[in-house]
């Protein structure tokens, strides 16, 4: 029987199987460790062996097809510790409305014979604070813009997806043609009038260049790639003029755009959003650096991560250099 919990997500009476608990700082089988505090009383209308049990916890996994639910719950007080354990739900259905992330309470009912643990019963499950919503990201890939749940952001040690791009030069090239450089990548349109977006991430990447070119020998392994988002204006003709307006020269610093398609692969996996807004793109701002084999040695999105000093980047830019292949 279905009963309505908390938030109108279904309450439901699981059975948990005891030969499916692994074992955990409190022992195997869901029984107390050794040292554990004396099982409470038996309530009052509650069979002789059988206690009550209030459990907290996190749900970890759903699988629906096995029928079973994963918690991660905190210390059973005079049962056991905290674990993550999988229950087995006998009704698949049961699950419908149970979601990895959701934080829950309920009941364990633990019947016990000859002082060993005979049964579980997990009652009353209901979710007390549902898991975060996705979070959406604009996608422009499809011609029409579209909002979609944001990919999975990159960390540290993973490879950044290829993209293919346009130089200011006209010249095509993709990301994966500078592997054994070092690349420092920002997102920018040039028609952008905010000077605390894109104006300011060409102010900074100016500043990171002139450092980087102190060494010639490190300028030879280091590329600075400013990006536009904004391809039907951003043309190699107008990025070859923002860039000489920046200072910036080939091929230590170089202004390139990618088209929407090309785009949608990279810029969920590094945090970037950007769409249509009233006269302008609405952006945020993040910055990548690439070790040389493609990886991803450093993240920084949104306007206060943006914020770095160049002797800060450059720090990451010499830990990435000294990579194999760098």
């Amino acid at each position: 029987m279905k009963t309505t919990g908390m938030n109108g997500r279904r309450m439901l009476p699981i059975a948990l199987i005891a030969a499916a608990l692994p074992c955990g700082p409190a022992g195997c089988s869901g029984r107390p460790g050794p040292g554990a505090a004396p099982a409470p009383a038996a309530k009052g209308g509650d069979a002789p062996g059988v206690q009550e049990y209030r459990l907290v916890g996190q749900v970890k996994a759903v699988d629906r097809g096995a029928k079973e639910v994963t918690i991660r719950h905190e210390e059973i007080p005079g049962f056991m510790g905290a674990m993550t354990m999988p229950f087995r739900v006998d009704d698949a259905s049961a699950l419908e409305d149970v979601q990895v992330g959701d934080e829950v309470e309920a009941k364990l009912r633990v019947e016990r014979e000859a002082g060993q643990v005979k049964d579980y019963q997990l009652l009353d499950l209901a979710v007390t604070r549902p898991a975060p919503a996705a979070s959406l990201v604009l996608d422009l890939s499809g011609g029409t813009p579209a909002l979609r749940q944001a990919p999975k952001r990159l960390q540290p040690g993973e490879v950044v997806p290829d993209f293919a791009m346009t130089g200011q030069d006209g010249r095509a090239f993709r990301l994966s043609d500078l592997r054994g450089k070092v690349v420092v990548l920002t997102f920018i349109y040039t028609r952008c009038p905010l000077p605390d977006f894109c104006p300011y991430m060409d102010r900074k990447f100016a500043d990171l260049a002139a450092a980087i070119a102190t060494s010639p020998r490190r300028a030879e392994s280091v590329r600075l790639l400013s990006v536009s988002f904004d391809p039907e204006h951003d043309t190699p003709e107008v990025l070859a003029r923002h860039a000489r307006s920046r200072g910036a020269t080939p091929p230590l610093w170089t202004f390139c755009v990618a088209s929407h398609d090309q785009l949608a692969g990279v810029a969920g996996p590094l945090g970037l959003v950007y769409g249509p807004g009233k006269g302008e793109i609405i952006h945020n701002l993040c910055t990548a650096v690439i070790d040389p084999g493609g990886r991803l040695a450093r993240l920084e999105v949104g306007t206060q991560s943006n914020r770095w000093s160049s002797a800060d980047l450059l720090k990451t830019v010499q830990s990435a250099l000294a990579r194999p292949g760098g």
